[in-house]
């Protein structure tokens, strides 16, 4: 049986094994997930904003452990400062992008903040030498989410 860590808006959370992270109402925001394909386990983040005004060095997460990580910048520097002290090695992550929906097109005619979120994901991934091996991002709907740490199997549902 899957253990399920449901984390919201502004967390991160790490798992292994038969652990499922998932999340839901992914709109404009960026769901960031990495996963070591060596180690079989991984962690996810769903960032609200893209940047982080003033960074600072995360505390690395425990396994099981849930914290707040607003920031797409700051929410990959957790995940593998988190990852890193679990023992994994960068070139064994790669990471998938969820979300940086465009939910209020017809609202305004500024950038769209999920453009400004997938950017800051990519801007910092690319930074850090970790491999985007999949992309689920734009669009005008929202997602849920469901992350299976073991595998790095990524379950996304529309919602419309």
């Amino acid at each position: 049986m899957n253990h399920v860590i449901d984390i919201r808006m502004t967390e991160a959370a790490l798992g292994g094994g038969d652990t499922v992270i998932a999340t839901s109402g992914v709109g404009s925001c960026v769901v960031v997930i990495l996963y070591d394909r060596v180690m079989k386990y991984g962690g996810m983040a769903h960032a609200l904003l893209p940047h982080e005004q003033e960074p600072h060095v995360p505390t690395p997460l425990l396994i099981g452990e849930t914290r707040v990580s607003k920031y797409a910048d700051s929410a990959i520097r957790l995940l593998l400062a988190s990852m890193s002290a679990q023992g994994s090695r960068s070139e064994h992550l790669v990471s998938k992008l969820v979300g940086g929906a465009h939910m209020f097109s017809l609202l305004t005619q500024e950038a769209p903040i999920g453009d400004e979120n997938v950017n800051s994901a990519r801007h910092t991934l690319e930074m850090l030498g970790i491999v985007i091996e999949t992309e689920v991002v734009g669009g005008t709907v929202g997602r849920n989410v469901r992350f299976t740490c073991g595998n790095g199997v990524v379950e996304i549902t529309t919602k419309v």
